[in-house]
């Protein structure tokens, strides 16, 4: 691809989105991004500030929904949207971004792409449930491929816009007041489809009266972020359509609502399917069983013919499939390997022959969409941010499609090594070791272990606050570690409870992930690689459990960094009754008299023999509550423990100035604690 035309991506061609998040919008100056972005010093170790400029597009996590990109229907262009953080002014840049498959590959930039917001959950029976995750941009092909219609976000409403790709003009369609949640255009290409949740006003507007006579502490409440109850689960979804010529609201049709949800003609139980264009067939992947960890397999039919199932082996642990051009090939792809650690596409003709393999790879591939005998794919690798490629269905050759980040390549990387072994538990572990640049063994340095998902680019582990490759430019290990296969799964349960009581016997899997974590740092320090008693334990959401639970069982760390903070009895109370609810139906105890053997073996603050360490907590102002007994019950017994708050965040942080101050201060707190002992 032309890399001179991608380096061109500053923010004078994006709009510099103003605070995320919930703040409040604020006027801010231009971006003053170059258009021409200098390469860094070829040989320059990688910084922290390296990986927070990085540009990215889509979802945070892997194969997360929406897909990265969107294909037109003819497959001759992808369309995205582009963000870069402004850590300066707290922002974000955006872009939505055409490139052209059918030539140069050359990207365009067709209109500034919004803002980046804050997306919220829906658990527990609630709503807005700060996530703190981007909220997706929504885009989408008219079947001819002459419009895209897009959606903007920001901090008070949604908006829809159409590109017309004849006259090379965006419209604004309209504005929502609440979040568009999926998008379509009608098969003629003349209505605007899309969903929302217009009832979320009303229910709002109806908690804030209620205030009036004060609220009722129940399962509405949410303390570590609210202190009035959060709207229900169940507000209706409702779809509608938009005429595109006159402008106005247009009935819709039983195909527009097919065409708007098309899962809901998949086959029954399908958990995604491919419908060739032309001979009416259609296959889809479906669970074998309803246990949890039922493996996924192929059934396909024809016409009126029966149901038949892919016979072969490599027909399982399937996660995507496509029609190639001719509907005579089935593309599928799967997972293998040590811990599903690999990613493999297979080509099948539906008969006898087996499907042949026609790629292997630890990179990971994922948001995949057909393009005539090929597939256009989002790929990661442990050491290349995120780009588009095209993958040759008959060669399973990969060719570079967009990089939105040409620059990162000139930069000094960590050595990577992929280890994989067995606990105790005989589940199969991986991680990926990453050496700081020029290091010789007979070194013994001091390791950084950062969680708990080790698939794709090394960025900043589950929640991006670690910054691998910067920390191994200052001189540090540092363990990317993917957690087992939840213990639970081991027993294949049928129904959540069964699956989360198997979890939490005698902490079955957090034993199995202390396990793990023991038996890799041990061979570690047998071949000389690491100094045994510098060894720090990170983690955020689930890794940060595991941390808290191995410092209160085990006295292998000597320092921790603690994303969310912490379990604990007090920590049940803040939660409020709904996330208290959960938790005593996982096994946790009732109340403060029950069970006081649990906290003393999950609570580092209860455990007897917790070894004294540093800990450094940088917690989101939706979760800091959580930690505060910690706190309090630690810094009173003499442990050299300091925590920071940032406001307006939820379970990831989002804020630019945020993430770069957590960065930042996690390399500092390190080089101090860890370095300098």
């Amino acid at each position: 691809m032309n890399l001179q035309a991608i380096t061109r991506f500053g923010c004078a061609l994006m709009v510099c989105a103003g605070a995320p998040a919930h703040a409040k919008s604020r006027e801010v100056a231009p971006c003053t991004l170059a258009l021409d972005s200098p390469k860094p010093s070829t040989g320059r170790t990688v910084t922290a500030k390296d990986l927070l400029d990085l540009r990215d597009f889509g979802a945070i996590g892997l194969g997360s929904a929406p897909a990265p990109f969107s294909l037109s229907a003819k497959g001759n262009t992808a369309a995205l949207q582009l963000r870069q953080a402004d850590a300066a002014n707290d922002r974000y840049c955006t872009a939505i971004v055409l490139v052209e498959l059918d030539a140069s590959y050359t990207p365009t930039v067709i209109d500034t792409g919004g803002e980046i917001v804050a997306a919220s959950s829906t658990r527990y029976g609630m709503t807005d449930l700060p996530l703190g995750i981007p909220k997706p941009a929504l885009l989408r092909w008219s079947p001819d491929g002459r419009w895209l219609a897009y959606t903007k976000t920001f901090t008070d409403h949604s908006e829809i816009w159409i590109y017309d790709r004849v006259d090379r003009r965006s419209n604004r369609v309209l504005t929502s007041a609440v979040d568009i949640l999926e998008m379509a255009l009608s098969d003629d290409g003349r209505r605007l489809l899309y969903s929302s949740q217009p009832g979320l006003i009303t229910a709002r507007s109806a908690i804030a009266a209620e205030g009036k006579d004060g609220y009722r502490y129940d399962q509405r409440f949410w303390p570590l972020s609210a202190d009035r109850p959060m709207p229900p689960s169940n507000i209706p979804v409702v779809d509608s359509a938009w005429d595109i010529e006159s402008g106005g609201a247009a009935a819709l049709s039983q195909q527009d609502a097919r065409t708007l949800h098309p899962s809901r003609i998949w086959p029954s139980g399908a958990l995604a399917a491919a419908i060739a264009k032309e001979g009416g067939l259609v296959a889809w992947i479906v669970p074998r069983s309803d246990a949890l960890d039922a493996v996924a397999e192929i059934r396909f039919k024809s016409h009126g013919a029966a149901e038949s199932t892919c016979p072969f082996a490599a027909c399982t642990a399937v996660t995507g499939l496509w029609w190639a051009l001719d509907g005579r090939r089935l593309i599928f792809q799967r997972r293998s390997g040590p811990a599903d650690s690999r990613t493999e596409f297979y080509s099948w003709g539906l008969g006898k022959e087996a499907p042949v393999r026609l790629l292997e790879t630890s990179d990971a591939l994922f948001g995949c969409a057909s393009r005539g005998v090929d597939l256009v794919c989002a790929q990661e690798t442990s050491s290349r941010p995120r780009t588009v490629v095209e993958l040759d269905t008959s060669t399973g050759k990969r060719r570079d499609v967009f990089d939105p980040n040409p620059a990162f390549s000139t930069l000094r990387l960590g050595s990577i090594q992929r280890l994989t072994w067995q606990n105790a538990f005989g589940l199969t572990t991986f991680a990926d070791l990453v050496l700081p640049p020029g290091w010789k063994p007979g070194t013994r340095l001091p390791l950084v272990v950062v969680q708990y998902e080790s698939r794709g680019f090394l960025r900043g582990g589950t929640g991006d606050e670690y910054p691998i490759q910067a920390m191994a430019g200052q001189g540090l290990a540092v363990l990317s570690f993917n957690r087992p296969t939840w213990f639970g799964l081991t027993s294949h349960p049928r129904t959540d409870e069964e699956f989360y009581a198997r979890n939490n016997e005698n902490f079955a899997d957090r034993r199995s992930n202390l396990s793990s974590l023991e038996r890799v740092i041990t061979q570690l320090d047998r071949e000389g690689i690491i100094d045994p008693d510098r060894i720090a334990i990170t983690g955020q959401s689930d890794g940060a459990v595991t941390a808290t639970f191995a410092l209160a069982n085990s006295s292998l760390f000597s320092a921790a960094i603690l994303s969310t903070c912490c379990e604990s009895e007090p920590a049940q109370e803040a939660s409020g009754p709904a996330l208290d609810e959960f938790y005593v139906a996982m096994g946790y105890p009732g109340t403060r008299d029950a069970m006081p053997e649990f906290w003393r073996t999950n609570s580092i603050v209860d455990a007897p023999d917790a070894r004294k360490v540093p800990i450094l907590v940088q917690a989101a102002s939706s979760e800091f509550r959580m930690g505060l007994a910690t706190y309090r019950d630690l810094h009173r017994k003499g442990w050299p423990i300091e925590m920071y708050v940032y406001p307006d965040e939820g379970h990831v942080k989002l804020h630019p100035a945020h993430r770069s101050a957590v960065y930042n201060r996690n390399l500092a707190w390190l080089r101090e604690h860890l370095q300098h002992q």
